[in-house]
């Protein structure tokens, strides 16, 4: 056992060691099973309500079937802007740029037709030509775009992104002005983070100068995907040309509340904190937040950009709402996947990520402690299976793990919900499987190693279906000493030293060993352990190493069926020429200690103590008195009640103080063969014996032996009786017969 449970000590250990490293490198494949995992506590939590402060217009498809495909003229977007400042929206973000000139196709038609009149000869009508001029000037849809940006009551954020791959198209980085005014102010410096720490950006794409000066206020809206595509973090802050630069959402929220300053800190890990004011903002390294989904698309507020050109909503719907414009087409592809749902708005993204700030309803992975919490999370689990391998087994401990492994699974969603963290899904899980399967499977493996050696070690001493028994409740097997009551049957053949002499050693060899064949065999059919071989004795166990409630029984029948066994061998050795072996038996039952027994190299099972002693002896007295089998008064007494038989006489072995009483076991009383009428004049015979009355205990015997001629027991007491006729032992005599041999 202790073996066992080291073993498994060390099996946990190394399988927990591989699951820290692995989560450090995080295998993709475990990575993937870990997102999808965490997406489901969204699924399970169901829809949250936002705070109504946040919304999004969307130039959705209405909106392009009744203005005109995207992209619409800038003045078509100044009227938005202003549609949803005159509706009382307190900030504007614009998760769009404007990044090339408009095409200004009203402008250009306006100086065609001056362009025409000019043509005309003669002279042209100044007037019309002015006129035509400021036309063409008023109608600069960028221009226009510009002025009202400028003309607004409330701030609005312009959109711009940044380029990633160094092999992509990279634009000329903007004036030193606009990266002035793009960059975050407040940034502390601890310690400059290495190179690849943040999210590097390699270019900037910025709104064409004449828009870009129209705000004071600039935000990227670049959105980054988990390797499955999914959207779970978003990008507050951006690196380039060594300085920080604010998402769209940040700046949103910076141009909404100017009395709470956006700060930042950098150390060597990168980004170590994001505040607002005084709202701390959880965020990886990266400088990304974990979004805290309110639901699947179109869970925040949202209007139609129609709706609010064509006036089809009531005033002041947006009041004091941070408002994000955004398109919302699915043919422009700015739907992104979500835990949600696989279609999602990406300007809702920017929602949800306002929302989270300003209600502080955020969720957490640091990348400084969440390895050390994977780490203890894996530890804990590892633990408590090896406190439930200590304790419980097979389908016990198989529920001990399904209740760990639910535990965990419940542990994670309390997390979530709760303590806004999200605690590593996969490694704990995933060790908790190897962990159990491995133990199980080492378990097994030693089971059918015991198994093996079981039916090794007993398949020659005992019946097969005892060891079927055996194997199938391992837990009845005492190996190593126990006090039991068992019975002990001792068989020897009769003068086999000069029957040795004489026989050549092959012939003795082959006729001895079908002799023990069939001896043992008998063994074996009544469900008894063959001990071993003592020379041509046979000695066996009845009542070990399975429990027999009827072991003297057993014992008994097979002392029977092994004089009978004898018999058909003896017909047959008549017939080949063979030498005729005569044997005895000897059975006693009693408290005796069983198990393995020798040193650690090498051991047997078996049985020791006086009452084994005593079977020996038993055997042996079946040559004084001239049968085959004598049992112990115990054994009779046990089995009497399917047995015919006689008592023998009460012996006191050399070494044993007390009186043994002994018993010939004759036949089974299902044997109908056999005549059991003699048995009332014997016991007659034996109490006038033990009561002096000699002369009649004479009659009696001589009784006896007209049925049963020539037996061995009568002819002996009835010698008893002469001599004590001659010699009266007197009123002490206890009727014991004393031995004084072995």
């Amino acid at each position: 056992m202790k073996k066992k449970i080291n073993w498994n000590i060390l099996f946990v250990l190394i399988s927990t060691a591989i699951m820290i490293v692995m989560s450090y490198w995080s295998l993709p494949f475990l990575e993937l099973m870990e997102l999808k995992a965490w997406d489901l506590h969204f699924l399970q939590r169901g829809k949250l309500e936002p705070s109504g402060m946040t919304t999004f217009v969307g130039v959705d498809e209405d909106s392009v079937n009744r203005i005109g495909r995207w992209p619409w003229p800038r003045r078509k977007m100044a009227e938005l802007i202003q549609a949803v400042e005159h509706h009382g929206a307190s900030v504007i973000g614009l998760d769009m740029g404007f990044f090339e000139p408009d095409l200004k196709l009203r402008q250009q038609a306006i100086l065609d037709i001056r362009d025409k009149f000019q043509q005309i000869p003669g002279d042209s009508p100044q007037q019309l030509l002015s006129t035509l001029e400021t036309m063409a000037a008023e109608a600069d849809d960028d221009m226009i775009l510009a002025n009202t940006i400028r003309a607004l009551s409330i701030p609005l954020v312009l959109g711009h992104f940044f380029y990633f791959d160094p092999d992509a198209f990279i634009p000329s980085t903007p004036p030193e002005s606009v990266l002035e005014k793009a960059r975050c102010p407040l940034v502390s410096v601890i310690q400059e983070p290495t190179m690849g720490r943040l999210a590097e950006a390699v270019g900037l794409e910025t709104n064409i100068p004449l828009i870009e000066a129209s705000s004071p206020y600039m935000g990227s809206f670049n959105v980054f995907a988990d390797p499955d595509g999914t959207v779970r973090w978003m990008p507050l802050v951006f690196r380039y040309e060594n300085h920080l630069f604010p998402s769209l959402s940040l700046q949103v929220l910076s141009a909404a509340f100017p009395d709470r300053p956006v700060m930042i800190i950098m150390d060597s890990h990168g980004i170590q904190n994001i505040r607002l004011g005084s709202t701390d903002i959880p965020t990886n390294n990266r400088g990304e937040i974990l979004l805290n989904y309110y639901g699947p698309a179109y869970t925040f507020p949202y209007f139609s950009a129609v709706s609010l050109l064509n006036h089809e909503i009531p005033d002041n719907r947006l009041s004091g709402r941070m408002v994000i414009i955004g398109n919302t087409t699915v043919g422009l592809h700015d739907m992104r996947p979500t835990p949600f749902s696989e279609v999602f708005p990406g300007v809702e993204l920017h929602c949800n990520v306002i929302e989270n700030i300003i209600q502080k309803n955020f969720l957490s992975r640091s990348d400084r402690n969440a390895p050390l919490i994977d780490i203890a999370l894996l530890i804990l689990s590892a633990g408590f299976f090896l406190i439930l391998n200590h304790f419980t087994k097979g389908l016990y401990l198989a529920g001990g793990v399904t209740v760990l492994f639910l535990g965990h699974i419940g542990l994670t969603h309390y997390a979530f919900l709760h303590l806004k963290l999200w605690l590593n899904h996969v490694y704990p899980l995933l060790n908790l499987t190897v962990i159990y399967l491995g133990t199980s499977i080492h378990e097994y493996l030693m089971e059918e190693r015991e198994k093996r050696r079981i039916r090794q070690t007993f398949s020659l001493y005992v019946h097969e279906t005892v060891v079927d028994e055996m194997l199938k409740h391992p837990d009845m097997l005492r190996l190593g000493g126990e006090k039991k009551e068992l019975t002990v049957l001792f068989s020897d053949i009769r003068g086999f030293t000069s029957l040795s002499e004489k026989l050549p050693p092959e012939s003795l060899v082959t006729q001895l060993n079908e002799y023990l064949t069939q001896m043992s065999q008998v063994v074996f059919d009544n469900y008894g352990t063959l001990d071993k071989y003592i020379g041509d004795a046979v000695m066996a166990i009845f009542g070990a190493p399975l429990p027999q409630k009827d072991h003297s029984e057993k014992a008994s029948a097979t002392a029977l069926d092994m004089i009978e066994r004898l018999k058909t061998l003896q017909d047959k050795w008549r017939q080949e020429g063979k030498p005729i072996l005569e044997i005895g038996v000897g059975v006693n039952t009693g408290p005796m200690i069983v198990g393995n027994m020798g040193s650690e190299r090498r051991f047997d099972y078996t049985v020791l103590g006086d009452n084994v002693n005593l079977a020996s002896r038993l055997e042996g007295l079946t040559k004084m008195y001239g049968v085959s089998i004598i049992v112990s008064e115990s054994t009779w007494n046990a089995a009497h009640a399917n047995f015919f038989g006689r008592e023998i006489d009460r012996v006191r072995v050399k070494g044993k103080l007390q009186p043994v009483g002994i018993y010939q076991i004759m036949a089974r009383k299902s044997d109908g063969m056999f005549n059991p009428k003699p048995l009332e004049t014997w016991n007659a015979a034996i109490q006038a014996y033990r009561n002096q009355d000699w002369a009649m205990a004479i009659t009696l015997f001589d009784k006896v032996k007209q049925d049963w001629p020539d037996d061995p027991p009568s002819q002996l007491y009835q010698s008893r009786c002469q001599e004590c006729l001659l010699s009266s032992p007197g009123p002490a005599w206890d009727c014991v017969t004393t031995l004084d041999h072995k």
